[in-house]
C-alpha cells in the first residue's frame, strides 16, 4: 500500500476547498479528522502557512481557503439577515431587537466579530442603535423603509412634522402631545408617523414618553410606539 506524502494531502485538501468555495468543509470531509495522520499534518501545515483557516470551532469546524476567511463580512451579513427577517408581534408597533436577536446563527470566528459588525452597521446607518440604562436596542433601517413603502407615501420631513406638532401643542396647551393627535394633524398613516418619530428620537430631535396607558382611549393607544418593552404614547419636540 502506497502512503501518500503530506505534500500530496495538502494538494488534495486545497482542491476540495476550492470546490467548496465560501461554504467550506469540516475536518472530517477533508479527511483530516486524525491530526496525527498525513492528512491531519497537511491541514495543520496549511493553517500555519495561512493558506486555509477555520471559520468554525474545534468541535464544529468549517475550513475555507484564506480568501474566503471573512468573519467580519459574514457577521454583518448574518446580523442584517436576522434584523430584517425578525417578525413584529403586531403590525401597528415598531419593536426593537437586542444583541441576542442579532447574533443568531453566528458561530466560531464569525461570532467573535459580532460586536465589531454591529458597530460597523450602526456607523453605516444600516442599524439604528438606542440605549436605555445599560441595555442597547437595535432596529434595521429597512424595517422603517418597509413601513413607509407599505403605505406608498412620501417621507415626512422635520419642518412639516414640527409645524404640525406646534399647532397641536398650541391647541392642547402642553408640550407632550399624543402621537395619535400628531398623526391626525399630519393626515398621514400612523406607521409613517411612528417610523419618523423613532428616527427623530434616535437623532435626539424628539423625546418619546410613556403617558398613562390605563386611562388612555383606544385612539390614543393606537399611537403607541413600543420601546424597551413599553408603549410610548407621547412625543415632545424641544426645538
Amino acid at each position: 500500500m502506497v502512503v501518500e506524502s503530506v505534500e500530496r494531502h495538502k494538494e488534495k485538501i486545497l482542491a476540495k476547498l476550492r470546490e467548496a468555495g465560501p461554504d467550506g468543509l469540516t475536518k472530517s470531509k477533508l479527511g483530516a479528522k486524525d491530526l496525527k495522520s498525513k492528512a491531519g499534518q497537511a491541514l495543520n501545515a496549511l493553517l500555519k502557512d495561512r493558506q486555509v483557516a477555520n471559520l468554525g470551532t474545534e468541535k464544529k469546524s468549517c475550513y475555507v481557503q484564506i480568501e474566503h476567511f471573512t468573519p467580519l463580512e459574514r457577521a454583518c451579513k448574518q446580523i442584517e439577515k436576522n434584523a430584517v427577517s425578525m417578525k413584529q408581534a403586531r403590525e401597528s408597533t415598531i419593536e426593537l431587537l437586542i444583541r441576542k436577536d442579532l447574533d443568531k446563527g453566528c458561530k466560531g470566528e464569525i461570532r467573535k466579530k459580532v460586536d465589531e459588525a454591529i458597530d460597523w452597521l450602526v456607523k453605516e446607518k444600516r442599524l439604528i442603535k438606542l440605549r436605555r440604562a445599560r441595555t442597547f436596542y437595535y432596529l434595521h433601517m429597512d424595517k422603517i423603509r418597509e413601513l413607509l413603502l407599505k403605505q406608498k407615501v412620501e417621507p415626512l420631513d422635520h419642518e412639516t412634522v414640527l409645524a404640525a406638532y406646534n399647532r397641536v401643542k398650541q391647541r392642547l396647551g402642553y408640550s407632550n402631545v399624543e402621537i395619535s393627535e400628531l398623526k391626525k394633524e399630519l393626515g398621514v398613516p400612523m406607521n409613517q408617523v411612528k417610523a419618523f418619530l423613532l428616527e427623530e428620537s434616535r437623532r435626539g430631535n424628539a423625546v418619546l414618553t410613556l403617558g398613562d396607558w390605563s386611562v388612555s382611549s383606544e385612539e390614543i393607544r393606537s399611537g403607541a410606539i413600543e420601546l424597551y418593552g413599553k408603549p410610548h404614547l407621547l412625543v415632545r419636540f424641544d426645538a
